[in-house]
């Protein structure tokens, strides 16, 4: 293919590399004071189709005067500062207090937890044989300290990246200054975007972002419904069951969805601790309410809402959500999963366009998207 190239053609190739890699390094030396924009950018990936759909339905004469796109960004903007307000008006004081609740009988709890493992402590060692005890109590502690050492490692790794400069603070501030260019530029800036696209692969450079939106948007969708469905579900059941803190625990448990596989077990963690705490009783019904929303997330929620987006084995999701946290800590294990799948699908367009028997980008595309592709060496 390099000897295919003009003389011209490779010092533009060249040209084009070494910006790229000159622009990839300004980035990794700044990546600390990138996350504000990141945000941004993800935020208005999601605001986006919900300002065309406004803009779309906006008087002819506001599209001739060119304000329709600014003010379907201010309506938008209007929308999203209601719902944050009645999420803030409903359920932030009921959490608010029960967090303060559960901060006042901090005590109390703590010394109901101790003298809980106790009794079972002294059961465990009246009943269990020494030599089983010390196989066992080897197996946990090896596994707790490797578990904590994940967690702290990827938490400390995500607290480094979002405080260590004060540019951070300078760049949520512009956030909203930031969402509103992006989209009331947006088409300019794709203008832009593909006039430096050589006309020969334009067609596939369009595919490949197409096929990076379809992932992107369907599992951002899914997770998000994930969370909001079994959070609900979660707060409802330890309601119906008595237990404390029920809201709390509720949205700690949709909170953590957004993480595939591991996410639902961190958040059923700590309703879990306090179901305990609270009575045996309690703890049962604790554990089938986390079972039975458990059943209905995996049955009927997931394969309808986002098995579809990413078509990821589970066994290979939980390989990839390592690497993410030993990459990136929490934010690594969140673009985990759509990652890998975006990356999976572009190898497979790819792949397909530099067959020996030329297949067009639109075919290539539709093979990607509908056919389970085998490598052919």
């Amino acid at each position: 293919m390099w000897s295919e190239l003009t003389k011209t053609q490779r010092y533009r190739l060249i040209l084009v590399l070494l910006s790229l890699l000159i622009i990839g390094w300004i980035l990794y030396l700044a990546r600390a004071a990138l996350f504000p924009y990141i945000l941004g950018l993800v935020l208005a990936y999601l605001l986006y189709p919900l300002v065309r759909r406004i803009d779309y339905y906006m008087p002819a004469f506001l599209k001739r005067r060119r304000l329709s796109r600014p003010l379907s960004i201010l309506i938008v903007y209007f929308l999203v500062i209601l719902l944050i307000a009645g999420f803030m008006a409903f359920l932030v004081p009921v959490v608010a207090n029960q967090v303060e609740s559960l901060w006042g009988q901090r005590e109390q709890l703590l010394t109901q937890g101790r003298n809980l493992l106790d009794e079972w402590l002294v059961r465990y060692r009246t009943t269990i044989p020494e030599g089983w005890r010390q196989t066992i109590e080897g197996n946990l502690s090896r596994a707790a300290g490797a578990i904590g050492q994940a967690i702290q490692d990827g938490i400390g790794r995500t607290v480094t990246a979002l405080t260590s400069t004060v540019s951070l603070i300078i760049g949520l501030v512009i956030i909203p200054f930031w969402i509103f260019y992006i989209l009331a530029d947006e088409r300019a800036m794709v203008n832009a975007f593909e006039a430096m696209i050589p006309e020969r692969i334009e067609a596939d450079v369009r595919n490949v972002l197409s096929i990076i939106d379809d992932i992107l948007s369907a599992y951002i969708r899914g997770q998000l419904l994930l969370c909001v469905a079994v959070g609900a579900m979660s707060t409802i059941g330890f309601v119906v069951v008595k237990l404390e803190f029920a809201v709390l625990l509720g949205v700690i448990v949709g909170v953590f969805e957004f993480i595939p596989y591991i996410g639902p077990i961190l958040g059923a963690i700590p309703a879990l601790i306090v179901a305990v705490i609270q009575s045996p009783v309690t703890a049962l019904w604790t554990l089938l309410v986390i079972f039975i929303v458990q059943q209905v997330e995996n049955l009927f929620l997931v394969p309808r809402v986002s098995g579809k987006s990413v078509r990821l084995h589970p066994a290979l999701i939980m390989f990839v959500l390592v690497i993410g946290n030993e990459a990136m800590g929490l934010w690594g294990m969140i673009i985990a999963v759509p990652l890998t799948a975006i990356l999976r699908d572009v190898f497979k367009y790819l792949y397909l366009r530099f067959s020996d028997e030329p297949i067009s980008p639109a075919e290539a595309l539709q093979r990607v998207r509908t056919e389970v592709m085998r490598l052919e060496v």
